[in-house]
């Protein structure tokens, strides 16, 4: 057995990362066993990692914050059927799914529908965050409305992308904002309506159509961006790749009525009802067994070779994500 630990914070991969091979596997009373088939490497991982996140490494720290796996063992207070089941394994910083076998609370573990089985267990792998922020940002801020405008900052990450397709499949129009020509050709082969490299190419893309929510990923220009959001209309942080806080002119604030919210993936996964995160999730794993959700991977690592694949998942201009597959 394999995972990978985290023993100090903010320094190098190389160093502060190890293998080990030697850890405890007892399966508490609400606990289950999972086989790791799949962990993606996201920038919520790089940042914890780095002491940035919302949550801080407790050293050691088992890493990988969410995946796809099948239960091989449950604790005595656990139902008995989960056993062989492919379950999602929820987002936290705690229990580590960079690893080939990995005990979990039965909480944090969502049983997907047999019939998304023959779903790429990659894309399921990536339900936890990525489609689950897109899934809860399109339905629980705003009522949008077949032909409703939206705007989708950092449109080319894996939360951009199931958002594009989420919205396509609902006949909401999408202008996606991205920072390069690469990932403007990425998204609109997605399906975006609309794409803009600036807030200038916005305006232009929209032609006097307002947008009646904006979902920012971190855009250093949103206060120019906001400027496309209708009167009363609404702005949802989800993501800070600049490391800045969203800033807005106070006239949008206070005289057109626009409000300003944020999602965090944590705080969702420990506050909605665990019937609805069956729902959804059940949802998710047949979309993307349907292939209508998904986000693009680049490439996969055996956890041996973590640390190409950390240094490839930080890589200036790389267009689709990095997973491990612990058990490949």
């Amino acid at each position: 057995m394999s995972r990978l630990i985290l023993t100090a914070v903010g320094g190098d991969a190389d160093q502060d990362i190890s293998l080990e091979s030697d850890f405890d596997l007892t399966v508490g009373p609400d606990h289950v066993l999972v086989s790791v088939e799949a962990a993606p490497v996201n920038p919520g991982d790089q940042l914890f990692m780095q002491g940035w996140f919302g949550v801080y490494p407790t050293v050691p720290n088992a890493l990988g914050a969410e995946g796809v796996g099948r239960v091989t063992q449950v604790g005595a207070g656990v139902d008995a059927s989960l056993v062989g089941r492919r379950v999602v394994i929820l987002p936290n910083f705690v229990h580590g799914t960079w690893a080939d076998q990995v005990v979990v609370p039965v909480r944090y573990v969502i049983p997907l529908p047999e019939r998304s089985g023959q779903a790429d267990r990659a894309q399921l792998a990536m339900l936890g965050v990525n489609a689950a922020t897109a899934y809860a940002l399109l339905h629980e801020f705003v009522d949008l409305q077949h032909g409703d405008w939206i705007g989708v900052g950092l449109a080319n990450s894996g939360v951009g992308q199931n958002l594009i397709a989420l919205a396509k499949r609902a006949g909401i129009r999408t202008l996606a904002i991205v920072r390069r020509e690469e990932a403007a050709k990425q998204v609109t082969a997605l399906g975006a309506d609309k794409v803009a490299l600036s807030a200038d190419e916005a305006t232009e893309a929209l032609d006097g159509a307002k947008l009646k929510v904006l979902f920012d990923g971190g855009a250093p220009d949103l206060g120019t961006l906001s400027a496309h959001v209708r009167d009363g209309g609404t702005i949802v942080a989800y993501s800070a790749v600049t490391g800045q806080p969203p800033v807005l002119p106070l006239g949008d604030l206070i005289y057109r009525g626009i409000t300003l919210r944020a999602f965090y993936i944590l705080n969702w996964v420990e506050n909605t009802p665990r019937e609805t995160q069956i729902r959804v999730y059940g949802e998710l794993a047949d979309l993307a067994a349907e292939g209508v959700i998904g986000s693009e991977v680049e490439a996969t690592y055996p956890l041996e070779q973590y640390r190409e694949a950390l240094a490839h998942a930080a890589r200036e201009g790389r267009t689709g994500k990095i997973l491990f597959l612990p058990n490949n």
